[in-house]
């Protein structure tokens, strides 16, 4: 006699087997990024990122494993199999956004922690004219910066789309502030009748509030007139959990017969950024911040000043040092006209190591191994001083020295005992006529420089 368990039994096993075949289907004409370890821990109510260090099947591949282990914990309780609503299959499409950008060269650093740590919020903005439809997928709003993800869908019975059709034009507006903003948007072909784009923005405003509506006009899509207006609050509460602001006291230089004051630091999962005052700014500064085990944080972009102060950002604290007792705002006055001495250091990757290098300041770079990976290839160094660290390095084909293969990213620190980093490079193939090349800097002469430590209390 077959009992209702058993019944359920078989049932789960045709779902499971049902949904494995149409995922597969699903991989084959709309890839996702999305990954098993990510849909997994959805499921189980965690959002933390998954162990480091682990082999990691393919993103296909795992987009399919997680698919069905996802939908078939229901199994036991469906009992008309073979169906999912649209509304379901419209939640399991993840458009890879920033996937698209870091195929045309994107900023990965910069978006990284956006995707790792889950910040963006979707927004649920979807319009439609002219047989268009756009919709801003999610945003990513911290206060300093702005991410906005959409899409853009033709009606099906229209000519493939070129590139022409593949461009939005708006104006963004904030309701209640006038922020000084830097902008740029990158627009990617994803189907016969939809593209995707993103727009990052860099405010220039120290006090933005914690929720800022936006009001974004788009007046034309492609080379169609229309109007696609939306409006959506933009919310920092996901970034404000992992940030910590610090407002320093007495904190000043003087520069040039005037006075300059660090006014406010704000380290964020995306971006940390330093407002340093000082009345109708004219003299641009050179900046950094080291943390307590000297780590050097470099400038991310989108830096500026208004009639009040200066703006710079940096990338995030790391994971190796995520909680520094302090950091030091290191500046220093731009050398003039031969105050600076450049050099050029290089070196053949014949799979001796060590290499050394001249880096800068006097100090050196010493390469101890290179992974010659599948989609990158791994450069480990070690600097011998601070200042040293970042010196730029490129690699280069002796009979190709034209096209220079330069790094993607910022070297990373793998050591809190030393000072020892990876840089990644696109991928290459192991050869006696690859070299690696340092190009370093010496100053001639001595220049101004001020370091303003930075106490931190973390509360969290």
């Amino acid at each position: 006699m077959t009992t209702v368990k058993d019944r359920l039994d078989v049932e789960s096993e045709v779902l499971s087997a049902q949904l494995q075949k149409e995922a597969e289907h699903i991989i084959h004409s709309m890839p996702s990024s999305v990954d098993f370890d990510e849909l997994w821990q959805l499921h189980t109510g965690g959002v933390g990122k998954a162990p480091r260090g682990r082999h990691r099947l393919s993103s296909y591949r795992k987009w399919v494993i997680g698919v069905t282990a996802a939908l078939a914990v229901t199994a036991g309780s469906i009992t008309g199999i073979g169906f999912v609503s649209p509304k379901v299959a419209e939640a399991l499409r993840v458009i890879p956004f920033f996937d698209y950008l870091y195929a045309k060269g994107g900023d990965r650093e910069g978006l990284k922690p956006i995707e790792e740590k889950h910040l963006s919020s979707p927004t649920g903005a979807v319009i439609a004219d002219q047989g268009i439809t756009f919709h801003l997928v999610e945003e990513y709003y911290d206060g300093i910066s702005l991410v906005l993800n959409y899409e853009v869908t033709y009606p099906s019975s229209s000519e493939p789309i070129t590139g022409k059709e593949a461009a939005v034009f708006y104006k963004l507006n904030f309701e209640g502030y006038h922020p000084q903003t830097i902008s740029t948007h990158d627009f990617t072909i994803t189907g016969d009748h939809t593209f995707v784009g993103t727009t990052r923005l860099s405010f220039g405003d120290k006090d933005l509030p914690d929720q800022l509506r936006l009001n974004m006009s788009i007046d034309c899509i492609g080379t169609t007139r229309g109007n696609w207006d939306l409006s959506v609050l933009l919310d920092r509460a996901k970034s404000n959990a992992l940030s910590t602001t610090v407002y320093p006291k007495n904190l000043d230089f003087m520069y040039d017969n005037s006075l300059y004051t660090v006014d406010k630091l704000t380290l964020g999962p995306v971006t940390s950024q330093v407002i340093v005052m000082n009345r109708y700014p004219d003299t641009w500064l050179n900046v950094m911040l080291e943390d307590d085990i000297g780590t050097l944080y470099m400038n991310q972009g989108g830096d500026g000043a208004t009639n009040d102060y200066y703006y710079f950002n940096f990338s995030p604290l790391t994971a190796l040092n995520p909680k520094p007792a302090y950091v030091n705002l290191i500046v220093t006055e731009p050398p003039k006209n031969g105050e600076a001495k450049q050099a050029e250091d290089r070196q053949r990757l014949n799979g001796s190591f060590p290499i050394t290098l001249q880096g800068d300041e006097g100090g050196t770079v010493t390469v101890t191994s290179v992974d010659y990976e599948e989609k990158q290839t791994v450069v480990y160094y070690e600097a011998s001083q601070v200042t040293s660290q970042n010196t730029p390095l490129r690699l280069e084909e002796e009979q190709d020295k034209d096209h220079p293969i330069f790094p993607k990213g910022q070297p990373v620190r793998i050591s809190r005992d030393k000072l020892a980093f990876k840089l990644i490079f696109p991928p290459v193939q192991p050869s006696d006529q690859l070299e690696i090349v340092a190009n370093s800097f010496t100053y001639t002469k001595d220049i101004q420089q001020f370091r303003l430590r930075i106490p931190i209390e973390w509360t969290q």
